[in-house]
């Protein structure tokens, strides 16, 4: 999309919008990831037929809006997809994120029985002792997104281990399948620095911040009925949150 234009400030203005709209439509249309490099500025201006504060303003925004990255010596890269997370969103983790325009992958990376009496237990206040333990890794089409370990008590849901595959909803199998109804969550969350396993799988470097959730889900009698922790890669979402004010 070529634009002609007497390079003033008035069509700088007026441009600027239309060049980011087309920047966003380049990188789309193109299949462009995480880490391609996008053309430099006097390539841009060539392209669009614009001048440098144009260009230099549209860039501004899109780096203000998470869509492209500068690296000093190197260029201009697009960067990683944010995605959003309601903090108090009872779903599964991948059930509360929005699939439009890109792809969502779970892999399992480990399924095991495991015995525990004390920490595993003590979130389920010590009602079971036997779980499996679901590990996986969530990504999308820029990467790797979370690590996720879930504890599902065999006592409350039998042969769990053999029905989930990698794609599968643990909360909508335990919904259908065992018709068990989730109503109360609790969760905490803090920054820390990554362990060497968790680096491994994420692919990211000990100094890389990562979001550290920990969520256990009850019956409304406030009867534990799962616990999972995962760990998320900072740079790459955004919590929030929206609540309703009564009086």
């Amino acid at each position: 999309m070529k634009k002609n234009t007497s390079d003033t400030t008035s069509n700088a203005n007026f441009l600027y919008d239309e060049i980011k709209a087309s920047i966003k439509e380049m990188i789309k249309s193109k299949g462009m990831h995480a880490g391609a490099k996008i053309p430099n500025e006097s390539e841009l201006c060539k392209m669009f037929d614009v001048s440098r504060i144009t260009i230099r303003r549209a860039i501004k925004e899109l780096i203000e809006e998470n869509v492209i990255e500068v690296v000093r010596g190197k260029g201009t890269f697009v960067k990683a997809s944010i995605t959003e997370l309601h903090i108090l969103n009872l779903k599964g983790f991948t059930e509360g994120l929005s699939t439009e325009d890109r792809n969502i992958e779970k892999q399992i990376i480990s399924k095991k029985i495991i015995i525990d009496e004390d920490k595993i237990s003590k979130k389920f206040s010590h009602m079971y002792t036997r779980f499996v333990e679901l590990v996986r890794l969530v990504s999308d089409d820029d990467g790797q997104l979370s690590l996720d370990y879930a504890y599902l008590p065999t006592e409350l849901y039998p042969d769990i281990e053999k029905k989930i595959e990698n794609e599968t909803s643990t909360f909508q199998l335990i919904r259908e399948e065992y018709h068990v109804q989730f109503t109360k969550v609790k969760k905490e969350v803090v920054y820390l620095h990554p362990t060497p396993t968790v680096c491994e799988y994420l692919g990211i470097s000990r100094v890389s911040p990562v979001i550290f959730v920990e969520k256990i889900i009850c019956d409304k009698l406030n009867k534990p009925l799962h616990y999972s922790k995962y760990y998320l890669v900072a740079e790459r979402v955004k919590l929030y949150i929206e609540a309703e004010y009564t009086d």
